[in-house]
């Protein structure tokens, strides 16, 4: 009786050599591509295998997941939020080294700049907290209500997010308050994201009423220790601007969602500008 055939040459009747590594046998081939692989190049899927190649076209052509406002999901570490905290720091130090006070910032909110001239403070101011305490209340808030609506929005809607109630908080004190007043806007930045969390998860069905309650307890503490200087009307724009920004990323159709998003946040802020340009119109 006849041995089997062996050795180094032999290879098994309809086995051929690995697309990748043609020394190497094979009697596998990828489910896609049809090309022959060895065990090293076999990735499992849900029916056999498939080759490396296809498995990176795959991968290539797969939709990344994305939340419910648009934004990709990613494990980024909410780097947005950690610029805007350290954007506050660096606004507090400088205030604090060259000693200006609130009317005299070089940020802050001051109505008779604004009308010489001065019109970045109307977003500026969004980064000015005034004294320590206020600066240390800003940062605990954003990095607790920050971090979670980021992961919503993603880096670039939630920077919008908080210039646009920044921005309707200056524009509201601006139409509102006398000539001469002046006003920090951090907060009315960070109650803005507030305002627009509420409105997420207003969406998705969730109790509010909480939130709602949180909101007016802060306008009227502010009433009710600053009444004098106004600086709560910033808080109400803030809140207004940041509830229609929340608006216009949550309910934003899917199809198109990032274009309507663009053109809603475009129109916010050009709402508000058209504002202030009439206020200057009348008055000056």
């Amino acid at each position: 009786m006849s041995q089997p055939p062996a050795g180094p040459e032999f290879s098994p009747p309809g086995f051929v050599g690995c697309y990748q590594h043609p020394e190497r046998m094979t009697g596998i081939s990828c489910q896609r591509c049809r090309r022959p692989i060895c065990g090293e190049c076999m990735n499992s899927a849900s029916v056999g295998f498939q080759c490396p190649r296809c498995v990176g076209r795959g991968r290539s052509t797969a939709r990344a997941p994305r939340t419910r406002f648009g934004a990709s999901v990613t494990r980024g570490g909410s780097p947005a939020t950690k610029v805007l905290m350290g954007a506050l720091v660096a606004v507090w130090l400088v205030d604090l080294v060259s000693r200006r006070g609130l009317a005299t910032s070089l940020l802050a909110m001051s109505n008779d700049l604004v009308y010489s001239g001065e019109l970045w403070r109307l977003l500026t101011a969004a980064f000015t907290s005034g004294q320590l305490l206020g600066v240390l209340m800003n940062l605990l808030v954003l990095w607790l209500v920050g971090r979670a609506v980021e992961s919503e929005l993603g880096p670039w809607r939630f920077v919008t997010l908080y210039l646009a109630a920044g921005l309707g908080g200056t524009t509201l004190f601006f139409l509102v308050a006398p000539y001469s007043a002046a006003a920090l806007g951090a907060t009315a930045a960070i109650i803005g994201l507030l305002a627009a969390n509420a409105i997420g998860k207003r969406k998705t069905g969730e109790d509010i009423r909480p939130d709602i309650g949180l909101l007016v307890l802060i306008v009227l503490y502010s009433v009710l220790i600053g009444f004098s200087n106004l600086g709560w009307l910033m808080l109400v724009g803030g809140i207004v601007a940041g509830g229609v920004v929340g608006y216009i990323l949550a309910y934003a159709p899917r199809r198109n969602r990032s274009v309507i998003q663009v053109v809603g946040l475009l129109g916010m802020a050009l709402l508000c500008l058209a504002g202030v340009a009439v206020k200057l119109v009348v008055t000056l």
